[in-house]
């Protein structure tokens, strides 16, 4: 897409919504099912009688009179599926299906989100390369994100035993849900589905990012040294999407070490102004279920999660998983979790954010930022707004006998002072 026609900081909601700070609503709706009415037959008085001629030889008699047949056999009582009241595989799964896990315990007040990544761009449905389990604690102020590996080989409900990030492509967002409800014992409340476009372009719009980049990755995006790198849209997409052979754990490590960055970047300096606009102009990019109210309600929580240690992050990495090839594929290779040591980490992530502690004075320092970016841009609405003085027309008024409104309009004097007058970055 040709970004003339993009407003700018129009994808600042973007990494907004994809560090959790602010989603929801769009409800799903249920389907009702109507009982279907079904015609009872007319069983006559008079027995049917069979006119082929050879019944008799076939050992059916001559008169037929129709009886109650029996009723069908119910499902025996040790019949129980290792999938549970889950769909059955529609396919033969390449390994068994592994038993559903148990329900996290995660108190009410929790929310629970997923946060995606695709690989392709609208309208075409990619494969989801990034995956963030988000669980918030509005009350503590605090969150916790769980990267899980696209290739982890999971049993995707209604479907077969598959790679976890085409789970989305398969059956949509309720697919996904299910997929996570059976595998990890936690569905999603809400959901964000953004595309490589979108962080390319957000990052461009706030001036680039400086990233620390510890090892050298001489192969990757023409060569990036180690240090401090300033990166702009199109080498901060590379340096987070790029893999090495089958080493999706590292490059988890450097979508996460972005996703602090560009947070940090985005509740600084009051940008979080902008967000009824940039709501706006964006939300025909992201997939989501937000609301522009609820996005607004929740500023104040992204402020107290910019503070110090507020947010966790976790990942399923090697010490989670089991590298697996698939038969009868070359050189396929996929992750197998181990259900144990996965459960272990997602209870840890949820841990977190149950230990209430507090807030720093950087929080005041966000708030002061925002509040002057509320005023500076109020009084820019003020100045900027031109006064229409009315000029005499030579033209004659006639008298109506209709009621009319007349007002009176009195030009306010702006005087200069020696304050200067804040100048709002990024508008149109």
């Amino acid at each position: 897409m040709n970004n003339e026609y993009l407003k700018p900081y129009h994808v600042l909601i973007g990494v907004l919504i994809s560090t959790g700070i602010i989603f929801s609503l769009f409800g799903i709706q249920g389907c009702q099912r109507q009982t279907p009415v079904i015609d009872k037959p007319q069983i006559s008085e008079t027995p049917t009688k069979f006119l082929s001629p050879t019944s008799e030889a076939n050992g059916i008699p001559a008169e037929w009179t129709p009886t109650i047949s029996a009723a069908p056999s119910q499902p025996r009582d040790d019949y129980n599926p290792v999938w549970g009241n889950f769909l059955p595989p529609s396919s033969d799964p390449a390994t068994p299906v592994p038993p559903p896990q148990t329900k996290l315990d995660i108190p009410d007040e929790v929310l629970v989100w997923v946060l995606l990544g695709s690989d392709e761009e609208p309208p075409f449905i990619g494969r989801t390369m990034a995956i963030h389990l988000l669980f918030i604690h509005p009350r503590f102020s605090k969150a916790s994100i769980v990267s899980i590996p696209g290739d982890l080989y999971v049993y995707i409900p209604g479907f077969t035993m598959q790679r976890i990030n085409t789970a989305y492509a398969l059956g949509g967002i309720e697919t996904l849900r299910e997929t996570f409800a059976y595998n990890f014992g936690v569905t999603p409340d809400r959901f964000v589905l953004a595309h490589p476009g979108d962080f390319q372009w957000l990052v461009d719009d706030i001036n680039g990012i400086e990233v620390t980049v510890f090892l050298p990755m001489p192969q990757a995006c023409g060569g990036i040294r180690a240090g401090l790198i300033e990166m702009d849209g199109t080498l901060a997409l590379c340096y987070s999407s790029y893999r090495d052979g089958i080493d999706e754990i590292d490059r988890m490590r450097r979508q996460q070490q972005l996703l602090r960055v560009i947070f940090r970047k985005l509740t600084q300096d009051g940008n979080l102004i902008q967000l009824p606009l940039l709501y706006a102009s964006f939300e025909g990019w992201v997939k989501t279920d937000i609301s522009l109210g609820e996005l607004m309600d929740y500023i104040p929580l992204a402020l107290r999660l910019a503070d110090s240690d507020r947010i966790g992050y976790y990942m399923i990495g090697w010490d989670q998983i089991s590298v697996w090839d698939i038969p009868g594929y070359s050189q396929a290779q996929v992750f197998l979790p181990k259900e144990k040591e996965v459960k272990i980490l997602l209870e840890g992530a949820v841990d977190k954010i149950l230990t209430p502690s507090p807030l720093t004075d950087q929080v005041r320092t966000l708030e002061a930022q925002l509040t002057a970016a509320h005023q500076a841009t109020a009084s820019a609405v003020i100045i900027n707004t031109p006064t229409i003085t009315p000029v005499p027309s030579t033209t004659p008024t006639w008298s109506t006998p209709s009621p009319s409104l007349t007002t009176s309009t009195t030009n306010a004097t702006i005087v200069p002072t020696s304050t200067p007058t804040p100048t709002t970055q990024g508008y149109p």
